[in-house]
């Protein structure tokens, strides 16, 4: 993919890129996304659960929230996905900075107004952010037509899209040299606690299990 007016960086155009599996890797690591769109009382910002589904993105809501409605009837939308990788410390207060790739992305989304497709469509999403939970034992009920009639699905087209990274070190200046402050970089990870059953599950059935490779949680099989 080529750069847009849109997508083309104005400050360290060296960080970005337009590689789709690159962009895609973060998509399907990040946990959430933030969906920005404007409406008659200014910007707004959402966080939102989502998952990858070849070319495009699914974004779900409420059916009757400002969200939905609006991003439903074709306002433009900016969805981005960011993943903080580590902290950056320099020798130099103004040099410290955060580790990061972080996906930009542009377009309209499409609803999906089949209910049964909808309802498809959300089980897709819960397996997007837990793997297995509605295959394999003790496995969760899947979603159904009645609860597809008031939460929404919508799907984006990734076409226009960006990614930026920040990796290293500090861009530390010869003139702090001298500064006997330490320098380098903290890496931070997302990590699972300790699975906390409600008071009906108790400890009938085994709890789902933390898959080390991925920023994501997996049923056990």
């Amino acid at each position: 993919m080529s750069a847009t007016e849109r997508t083309t960086a104005e400050r360290y155009p060296e960080r970005v890129t337009y590689d789709r599996d690159a962009a895609y890797a973060v998509l399907d690591e990040a946990l959430s996304v933030h969906v920005g769109f404007t409406t008659d009382h200014g910007p707004v910002v959402i966080p939102t659960l989502h998952m990858r589904e070849g070319d495009q993105l699914l974004l779900h809501g409420s059916a009757f929230g400002r969200f939905m409605t609006t991003a439903a009837a074709g306002a433009p939308l900016c969805v981005t996905a960011t993943l903080v990788d580590g902290v950056i410390l320099g020798r130099a207060s103004s040099h410290h900075s955060a580790a990061y790739r972080c996906v930009m992305i542009f377009g309209r989304a499409r609803p999906i107004e089949d209910e049964q497709q909808r309802a498809d469509a959300l089980a897709k999403v819960v397996e997007s952010v837990i793997p297995g939970r509605l295959s394999g034992p003790n496995s969760a009920r899947r979603p159904d037509v009645e609860e597809a009639h008031y939460t929404a699905v919508l799907t984006l087209p990734i076409e226009e899209f960006s990614m930026k990274v920040r990796a290293g070190f500090a861009r530390d200046e010869p003139k702090d040299d001298h500064v006997e402050a330490w320098a380098g970089w903290i890496p931070l990870t997302t990590t699972p606690g300790t699975p906390v059953p409600d008071t009906i599950t108790g400890e009938r059935f085994p709890a789902p299990t933390y898959d080390p490779t991925v920023h994501r949680f997996r049923q056990d099989r």
